[in-house]
C-alpha cells in the first residue's frame, strides 16, 4: 500500500465521494440494491474529510508547539 500526506488522503476521500454521488445519480430506480450500497458507502465516508483536516491541523499545531518549546 502506498503512503502519502494526509491532505492527499483527504482529497482522495472527497474524490471517492464525488464519484459515488455521480454514479448514484446515474442509476435507474430499478437498480435499488446498487443505489443502497452506494448510499451506504457515502454514509460511511460522511464527515471523514473534515475529520482528517482537523487532525492535520492539530498535528501542525503540535509540531509548532514542540519547535517553540
Amino acid at each position: 500500500m502506498s503512503r502519502f500526506p494526509l491532505i492527499d488522503a483527504t482529497c482522495r476521500v472527497e474524490q471517492a465521494q464525488e464519484v459515488l454521488s455521480m454514479w448514484m445519480e446515474g442509476l435507474h430506480k430499478s437498480e435499488g440494491a446498487e443505489a443502497r450500497m452506494i448510499g451506504a458507502l457515502l454514509s460511511i465516508l460522511d464527515g471523514v474529510p473534515e475529520t482528517m483536516t482537523e487532525a492535520e491541523n492539530e498535528l501542525i499545531k503540535l509540531a509548532g508547539s514542540k519547535s517553540n518549546g
